[in-house]
């Protein structure tokens, strides 16, 4: 979701444009090295976090719970990392980006990550098929969580 759109579609709100472009800019380098080398570096994922972090502690501040359901999304994330399900970094980049989709309204980090997991189960079958036992998630969450912020930002979600 470019910042363009969100200003067409919600006006002008920095709290959940600021978050969602940086994340929207790194997409594609997150998304490369994590295909090319199973890895999400803290180079790009803390940054994220924190901006997301600070992000929630001003929706908080301005009495907005949303940030709850991202930090809900974060337990679950954890819950399937600490199963052997992904690692450290798809559980930080995860909550990053829920934490972000959450200035949108606490539908859209469960719609992310709904969203994240189907796309990561499609993913991890086909890899299957293709006889790969492992499957990079980044990309996953990074596509569900875009597509809950088109969706929460048209007011869909």
């Amino acid at each position: 979701m470019s910042a363009a759109s969100l200003l067409a579609l919600g006006g002008w709100d920095a709290v959940a444009i600021v978050p969602l472009a940086v994340a929207a800019s790194v997409a594609p380098a997150l998304a490369r090295i994590d295909v090319a080398e199973r890895r999400l570096p803290n180079a790009l994922t803390v940054p994220l976090l924190l901006l997301g972090a600070a992000a929630a502690t001003v929706r908080v501040a301005q009495g907005d719970l949303a940030s709850l359901a991202a930090l809900a999304c974060g337990l679950v994330l954890l819950a399937m990392a600490v199963a052997g399900g992904m690692g450290m970094g798809d559980v930080k980049l995860g909550l990053a980006l829920a934490l972000a989709t959450a200035t949108l309204g606490w539908a859209a980090p469960l719609t992310g990550l709904a969203a994240s997991v189907v796309l990561g189960g499609v993913a991890g079958a086909a890899a299957l098929v293709a006889g790969r036992r492992t499957v990079p998630l980044g990309p996953a969450l990074l596509l569900g969580n875009a597509i809950a912020a088109a969706a929460g930002a048209s007011g869909a979600g």
